[in-house]
């Protein structure tokens, strides 16, 4: 990280993160608990998968080749995270697979 610099790290993850935002916002049975503005989030994107409970969907979603997890919280929630090592292609995978859960 230090040789790429925090700054271009922080960048890239936000990029990232809003692509992913923007893609799962798209997709009806999705419920984005992430604020979509990047200045208000970083690299972790959560949501809520209609008639889906979350650990189903890390299940599913895992048999497309795609990680997830499930937010410790008593209202859990399906949790993605974007990082450096990311791919904007990664992050196409992961939408078209959540389009595909119902």
């Amino acid at each position: 990280m230090m040789g790429i610099g925090k700054d271009r790290v922080q960048q890239r993850t936000q990029e990232l993160a809003t692509r992913l935002k923007a893609g799962l916002a798209g997709i009806s049975h999705v419920t984005l608990a992430t604020p979509q503005a990047p200045e208000l989030s970083a690299g972790l994107v959560c949501c809520a998968i209609t008639g889906m409970q979350p650990l189903q969907a890390v299940e599913r979603l895992r048999a497309k080749k795609v990680l997830t997890s499930v937010t410790p919280y008593s209202h859990s929630l399906l949790r993605f995270g974007t990082s450096i090592v990311t791919t904007p292609e990664q992050v196409d995978l992961a939408i078209k697979a959540v389009e595909e859960l119902v």
